[in-house]
């Protein structure tokens, strides 16, 4: 992996803004504003990679609250059913449209920068489908315009319109990005280097993902897309995955997971969530002790005798209150893993993997694509251990013991393939979410905590109190539209009736 160092480009853009400040000797001849950059200065390169640092770095938390809500993680001192966590996600997601939005402007019609622009489309899908899963209706056709064309108070499209709008525009670019070469960020695509034919893949591999997703509400939408996906060049490869690399350059580019360890004294309040924990530990998975630590408790009697068989791994469930958190002390929880505690890791964006179970579900589904589902499901399984380094015997034994066609049952068969993408989409806790959402998997094992959900999983978060002052009347509009700007409101493409799944399990409470 290889640790771009993030600043050099950020320093630059300063040192931009500081020669518009130095150049006034004709002051009184600009028709702009000496404190902005011109056209002429801007370098497209350096809003790509800002964007990137902003949206992929600082854009993943496998132990934050959308991870609680993923089966990830689960954290004793919040309060993972009650709004007022995501302030920033709102105004971060639109910030980072306006710069990847000038950046197609400033690239439209030039037929040197067709590389540019889009690649610079593709982010700004990315970005939008981010928010809108997130959301569910969001600003879209009136919002991010040029300066000359803003609309300060912008409407809020529907979901289906948007992801309409999405499937279409990618399939768009894939053809672009198949036909040119021109064009290149460089270095500055933090992503790929400017590599076309890898961002036609990842466009292609996005348009799985979303076309994926519309699949309870809108099968016929899905199988349009889906029907041509199968045919067509996708991620195929560990190489090809899509992901930027933390840097240690400054803390702002280093793993978030690190730069909570610092700010704590190296000490993390979050424990991993039972789900993943037990999904690891029940099917005897090597890639446990990469993913999780063992409980203080296990560690401090193994090495008392020498025994490494005697680490324990345990997660938390998700939401105790009162008693129930007694049954579940801190000494007995494990916590995230030493692989993701470094400062320099791959933040994901879309894995090798995550293609993989798409295709095993289309096949089991829908009956799309050539290869058989069981065929899927063992390639992104092999796909994501291999990520890890972990070696070929203890796949093929893992694969073995854990095959598809133990189950003859296709929800089961379906479970099974959504619990593996569970543990591969890990540390991508906004796209697990977003499958436990559409799918009801893995399924959840949750405490007493009401909250304002009335102890259920949320199922989209709160517009910024912002948007209800500045934006009042299409926030009123919308509001009533989705039926409450409420957290248990369901977003449009969270039609799976049976959702959630009750846990088998039950959740501990000590003896009197």
């Amino acid at each position: 992996m290889k640790p771009y160092k993030i600043s050099k480009y950020l320093l630059a853009l300063v040192a931009a803004v500081s020669l518009v400040y130095a150049c006034t000797d004709d002051f009184q001849e600009l028709n702009t504003n000496p404190a902005l950059l011109s056209e002429e200065q801007l370098d497209v390169g350096l809003l790509l990679t800002r964007v990137q640092q902003e949206m992929i770095i600082n854009g993943s938390n496998p132990i934050g609250t959308l991870a609680n809500y993923a089966g990830y993680a689960s954290s004793g001192g919040n309060r993972p059913f009650d709004g007022g966590f995501f302030s920033d996600e709102f105004a971060k997601g639109y910030r980072n449209l306006l710069n990847i939005s000038e950046i197609i402007r400033l690239t439209d019609g030039d037929a040197e920068m067709q590389g540019q622009n889009a690649i610079a489309r593709v982010m700004r899908v990315y970005i939008f489908h981010r928010l809108t899963d997130l959301y569910g209706d969001i600003p879209y056709s009136e919002a991010v315009k040029a300066s000359s064309e803003v609309i300060t108070q912008p409407m809020y499209d529907t979901q289906e319109s948007i992801y309409g709008s999405m499937l279409d525009e990618l399939k768009e670019l894939s053809s672009v990005l198949s036909e040119t070469q021109q064009g290149s960020f460089g270095d500055s695509d933090m992503m790929y280097q400017s590599d076309n034919e890898k961002w036609m893949r990842f466009a292609n591999s996005l348009r799985l993902r979303i076309a994926l997703r519309v699949r309870y509400v809108d099968e016929a939408l899905a199988r349009e897309h889906i029907s041509e996906l199968v045919n067509m060049d996708l991620i195929e490869s560990n190489e090809e995955n899509a992901f930027v690399p933390s840097s240690d350059d400054f803390d702002s580019n280093q793993n978030p997971v690190y730069n909570r360890l610092i700010s704590n004294s190296g000490i993390l309040p979050e424990h991993m969530g039972q789900t993943i924990v037990d999904l690891l530990n029940d099917q005897d998975d090597p890639r446990l002790t990469i993913l999780v630590t063992p409980t203080p408790n296990s560690v401090m009697v193994a090495d008392s005798v020498g025994d490494s068989n005697l680490l324990e791994y345990r997660g938390r469930p998700l939401g105790l209150e009162g008693l129930e958190r007694d049954a579940y002390p801190t000494s007995d929880l494990s916590q995230i893993g030493l692989y993701y505690r470094e400062p320099v890791i791959e933040m994901p964006v879309l894995y090798y993997s995550e293609v993989c179970f798409a295709l095993a579900e289309a096949k089991l589904m829908l009956d799309l694509g050539s290869l058989e589902a069981d065929v899927w499901y063992e390639r992104g399984v092999r796909a994501d251990m291999e990520r890890y380094g972990i070696d070929e015997a203890e796949i093929a034994s893992f694969l073995s013991s854990n095959s598809l066609d133990v189950v003859a049952d296709e929800e089961a068969k379906l479970e099974m393939i959504m619990n593996q993408k569970n543990i591969a989409l890990f540390p991508n806790e906004l796209e697990a979410w977003s499958e436990w959402r559409r799918t009801g998997y893995p399924k959840i094992l949750i405490g007493s905590m009401v909250g304002e959900t009335d102890g259920q999983i949320p199922r989209r978060i709160n517009y910024p109190v912002s948007e209800a002052n500045v934006n009042s009347v299409n926030y009123q509009e919308v509001s009533t539209r989705i039926g409450g700007d409420l957290m248990t409101t369901k977003v449009w493409w969270d039609a799976n009736p049976n959702v959630p799944y009750e846990h088998p399990g039950e959740i501990l409470v000590p003896e009197p």
